[in-house]
């Protein structure tokens, strides 16, 4: 039903924001929204949103299969596919000026309802900053967080929250977070608050801790979190580490939580809150695609997996509560070939996959130290399984000092060239280095999951949300803008392919 008293409200608040460069912060002084009490029957009192970021449907498939392999029991995201009473469907997430779309203008199309440049975080064409969901849903009164195994300030969790000219402005970002005044912000991105690395020397974890936050930076800090207040926890410098190596490090796993661990203690903060809007990213499997790191990608998959069982439980718990789950875009389209006669030697090299220890980085950092062409030998044995042939090895190593050369100039980079050599060993390809313009798969269920069906745009998440929480305001859109060859604020893919 239309408001016109809340519509004025939230129309000022746009007014506002439209005065300034960029959205600075919501004003807690006026309720923009119907209370929540006012929300109608069948629709859900809790929404969370899940992102496995950079994640192609071969992705997902390789990650079931790997998932049955190990444990006789595929992904949980499947499973949900085959529920009755769960839908599905498939999402355009192009951005305004690109059929390929980064993470920023993906989840600003999901946080405002609106298609923007990539690069930028809710802020049209002309320069106005638009009013994300955080902002929208804080105002009618819900309860709200983040959590992610990227950095917090990065673009995914950013899209859901604020308005910035550009993606990369972490330290902006984490001071918007401040006025935003979400009760969980969990993820890396350390950086972005220390007084000592940020330029402007901003303690932001005192101006947390003097707004009422409780500042975690270990993972023993954070399970003595109190439940009275709100939480800010940022684990590492930057991103969080990629699973693959958490899983042989102790010292990481003593000192971060996974993408599981943090879900179930934010879960089990806001449990007691009658209307929430979670926001939970698996964001390294984009990274790790980027880098053509198929076991690594496939491993934080099946942590954010791990963290999709804990939801669901959850939301048996409180049938309330709508999950959805989904991607931002495809990445560089991971998938398992063909490999021997009839296809059929594809499943024994397939099950090379399990036998990886380390991320691409970690190897490469050793690789690129080694003396001699025995110890690199040992080094990729050691860490993936594949012995080698010298001829193959011989191919690989200009690659590692810039020498090697490629026809498709995006694979012309150390990771490519490892993803390509251990696909002789693990069967497994990929098209590039970068996002895909993949239609991205949706699953849907709960209250109002009856909406994401068909074939969807990614501007519909913002209005499907908005409109379950009978919240009556709307971004303005903008027609496509021609697809141009370069765009400065467009995501630097060759930094993740190096990263």
């Amino acid at each position: 039903m239309f408001d016109r008293r809340h519509f004025l409200r939230i129309s000022t608040l746009a007014a506002s924001a439209g005065a300034a460069k960029s959205v600075a912060g919501t004003p807690t002084s006026t309720s923009a929204a119907p209370s929540p009490a006012r929300l109608g029957d069948g629709a859900p009192g809790r929404i969370i949103h899940m992102v496995a970021d950079g994640t192609s449907l071969g992705t997902w498939s390789c990650g079931d299969q790997l998932a049955r392999l190990e444990t006789g029991r595929g992904l949980a995201w499947f499973e949900l596919w085959r529920r009755p009473e769960a839908y599905t469907c498939l999402m355009d997430m192009r951005s305004l000026d690109s059929l390929v779309t980064d993470s920023a203008a993906a989840s600003s199309s999901w946080g405002s309802g609106s298609r923007v440049r990539n690069g930028v975080l809710n802020v049209s064409s002309t320069g106005k900053p638009l009013i994300p969901l955080m902002a929208l849903f804080g105002e009618a009164g819900w309860r709200r967080g983040l959590v992610t195994t990227t950095e917090i300030t990065h673009a995914t969790p950013a899209g859901f929250t604020v308005a910035v000219d550009s993606r990369g402005e972490g330290e902006t970002i984490a001071k918007k977070y401040l006025e935003r005044k979400l009760d969980v912000f969990l993820g890396g991105a350390r950086d972005h608050f220390d007084p000592t690395k940020r330029k402007d020397k901003r303690d932001l974890w005192i101006q947390f801790a003097a707004a009422g936050y409780y500042v975690a930076k270990t993972k023993a800090e954070f399970e003595k979190a109190p439940d009275d207040r709100p939480w800010l926890g940022t684990f590492t410098s930057g991103h969080l580490p990629y699973s693959i190596d958490q899983a042989r490090d102790k010292n990481l796993q003593a000192t971060v939580p996974t993408l599981r661990e943090m879900t179930d203690r934010a879960l089990a903060h806001l449990e007691r809150h009658d209307h929430f809007l979670l926001q939970i990213e698996g964001g390294r499997v984009d990274h790790a695609c980027h880098n053509n790191d198929a076991a690594g990608a496939l491993r934080d998959l099946l942590a954010f997996d791990e963290a999709l069982v804990r939801v669901l439980e959850f939301r048996r718990q409180h049938p309330d509560t709508l999950v959805v789950v989904t991607t931002d875009h495809g990445n560089a389209n991971l998938g398992l070939n063909g490999i021997g006669t009839s296809y059929r030697d594809s499943s024994h090299s397939f099950r090379h996959v399990a036998r990886v220890r380390a991320s691409f980085p970690e190897i490469l950092k050793r690789l690129k130290a080694a003396p001699s062409e025995s110890e690199a030998k040992e080094i990729l044995a050691e860490s993936t399984g594949y012995k080698v042939s010298s001829r193959k090895l011989a191919q690989f190593l200009p690659f590692l000092s810039g020498r090697g050369t490629t026809l498709f100039d995006q694979m012309n980079s150390d990771v490519a060239a490892l993803g390509q050599l251990l696909a002789n060993h693990l069967g497994i390809g990929f098209v590039g280095t970068t996002h895909t313009s993949d239609y991205v798969p949706v699953a849907a269920i709960g209250p109002g999951a009856d909406r994401f069906r068909g074939l969807i745009r990614n501007v519909d998440v913002f209005r499907i949300f908005t409109d379950l929480a009978r919240i009556d305001y709307r971004n303005p859109e903008e027609r496509l803008l021609a697809d141009t060859p370069a765009n400065p604020r467009a995501e630097n893919h060759a930094a993740y392919a190096v990263a």
